[in-house]
């Protein structure tokens, strides 16, 4: 579930929450199968790589399955799979991120902060929107001026709530700020930074990023067909501006699957080319498919237990750890990852760190892991007086990882001491949970999988720490943790951004305000005869697609 830092609770918000429960229930339709004996899964969070092989020249045309059809190409709306995977192929950001989750020049060509509260953006000359028309920047101030007007429903809007003016001069932007934000740099690497063109914008009104409207960018593709139900066709851009990404794949088309098993069908016989997995329940069965490599790279995603209120027993700090200590991540990740993740030392998974990894990298190596240890968690239960207390679950039998899940913390709670029970929806219900209090009012706790949208830890942690926070379903409120992420905010150095980041980390880890369960690798299957895209997480915010090729042989 994209989720960005410090986004506001609101109608917005509430319908981005629910779309993206509703990935969370495909990806749960299935629990993960146990790795294919001939494919050795990951030992450890670092040795992932975040790129295929090169390609050795082009292909004519590439079908490419999202887990369900894309809604809008209009980046102030755009916050789930399909819709920023198939957005980062035609758009450019004015920062781009990475393979390795790092920054570097985008359609911005340069950018500094010549004071602690004013950004500076210097453009590229040789950027063209697909008619083209030269990238300017006034559609670098509209663009970012559309996510401050409520009008437009930005989902972004309160991620740059500290942008106070933007002006422009020739070919800079300057973006006054109200406080000093160190995290504008990766905004705008993600949909807040994506520029579209004002005139086209403009001229197309409420029809633009739809079916009926389209859209006008800058990317290696431009849009060559959008069919609602069908796909969404884009053409490579020969005389893309940037001559290292000029796209090797002619034609793409973008389709929604949302079946596994139609999924696994479409890649064996080659109907499909490629798909990054949400649902893995059939992954052991590609692993084995000699047709189809699968691939795994560094993600910005993680799993966690959430408490929905902390008026229950939730509340008390040494029941969340105690169930933090029962539960058994090793067996539960063998048996709904195949194996296929990794356990917790941070809150946030390693592929987070898009900057200071050697120093990050220490602090998970000096962490501890959440093992389990169900003697102190007992014992933990008993000083809390929590013995007999109940604890209710969100669950939903429809779901099969999200019921395994939930009967594995039912079965870990009641091992040391407390009167658990599951509270069932159904599976378009569960979404409710991370929408409507009322529902939420209901259970104690359920289960998410969610990611910040650049790589920084902050990123993610200050949606469920801050208390406007996008993803602070329960109230919590720790100002010891708030303010160091809120002086990382203001930091200029990036090495003592990182240590603000550690030193949240570790007091998160002590208070558990969410529980991590698991770090997942990203899961791209894809065609033997194909290469050259990325295997980590910067699909949803990158061009991505550009170098995707034949492979050689």
């Amino acid at each position: 579930m994209t989720r960005t830092a410090a986004t506001r609770k609101g109608p917005a918000v509430a319908t981005r929450l629910a779309a993206f429960a509703a990935a969370l229930l495909l990806s749960a339709c299935g629990g993960r199968q146990a790795a294919d004996s001939t494919t050795k899964p990951p030992s450890d969070p670092f040795g992932l790589p975040d790129t295929t092989a090169a390609a050795a020249g082009p292909v004519p045309k590439v079908t490419w399955a999202l887990y369900r059809q894309v809604k809008s190409l209009d980046p102030a709306t755009a916050f789930d799979y399909p819709e920023n995977t198939v957005i980062a192929t035609l758009c450019d950001s004015l920062l781009r991120q990475q393979p390795d989750g790092s920054l570097a020049p985008g359609l911005a060509s340069a950018y500094s902060y010549p004071t602690p509260t004013a950004l500076q953006l210097t453009l590229r000359p040789d950027a063209r929107f697909w008619d083209g028309s030269p990238v300017t920047a006034a559609d670098v101030v509209f663009s970012l001026n559309r996510h401050l007007d409520p009008e437009t429903g930005s989902f972004y809007g309160a991620n740059l709530e500290r942008i106070s003016g933007i002006s422009a001069s020739g070919d800079t932007v300057t973006i006054s700020l109200s406080k000093p934000d160190y995290w504008l740099a990766g905004e705008l690497s993600a949909m807040p930074g994506v520029v579209v063109q004002e005139r086209y914008a403009r001229a197309k009104g409420r029809d633009f990023g739809t079916a009926a409207g389209g859209t006008m960018c800058s990317g290696p593709y431009k849009l060559a067909g959008w069919e609602p139900g069908a796909a969404v066709r884009v053409a490579a851009r020969p005389d893309y501006w940037d001559a290292a990404l000029r796209p090797l794949a002619q034609e793409i088309a973008f389709r929604g699957v949302s079946d596994a098993a139609t999924l696994t069908t479409g890649l064996t016989t080659g109907e499909i080319d490629g798909s990054w997995i949400t649902d893995t329940s059939n992954l052991a069965q590609l692993r084995r498919n000699p047709s189809i490599n699968v691939h795994l790279g560094p993600s910005m995603e993680t799993q966690y237990f959430i408490p929905a209120n902390l008026t229950g027993v939730l509340g008390d700090v040494r029941v969340r750890r105690a169930l933090s200590l029962a539960f058994d991540r090793r067996t539960y990740i063998s048996a709904t990852y195949g194996g296929d993740a990794f356990v917790p030392r941070m809150a946030t998974n390693p592929g987070t760190w898009g900057f200071a990894k050697p120093a990050f990298r220490a602090a998970w190596d000096a962490a501890p892991e959440l093992s389990q240890d169900l003697e102190q968690a007992k014992k933990l239960i008993s000083e809390a007086g929590a013995t007999g207390k109940p604890l209710v679950i969100g669950t939903s039998t429809g779901l099969a990882t999200v019921a395994t899940q939930a009967n594995a913390w039912l079965q870990a709670a009641n091992a040391i001491g407390l009167k658990a029970s599951l509270h069932n929806v159904s599976p378009e219900n569960y979404i409710n949970f991370f929408t409507d209090p009322g529902a939420r009012a209901a259970v104690d706790a359920f289960s998410t999988t969610t990611y910040g949208d650049y790589a920084d830890p902050a990123a993610l942690a200050n949606t469920f720490i801050a208390p406007n926070g996008s993803q602070n379903y329960s109230g919590y409120q720790n100002h010891a943790i708030l303010t160091i992420l809120e002086n990382a905010r203001a930091e200029a150095d990036p090495a003592r951004r990182a240590q603000l980041d550690i030193d949240a980390d570790k007091l998160i880890m002590r208070d558990l305000p969410w529980i991590p369960l698991a770090h997942p690798p990203s899961v791209l299957a894809l065609n033997r005869k194909l290469t050259g895209v990325p295997t980590s997480f910067v699909y949803m915010q990158a061009p991505w697609l550009a170098k995707l090729g034949a492979a050689a042989g």
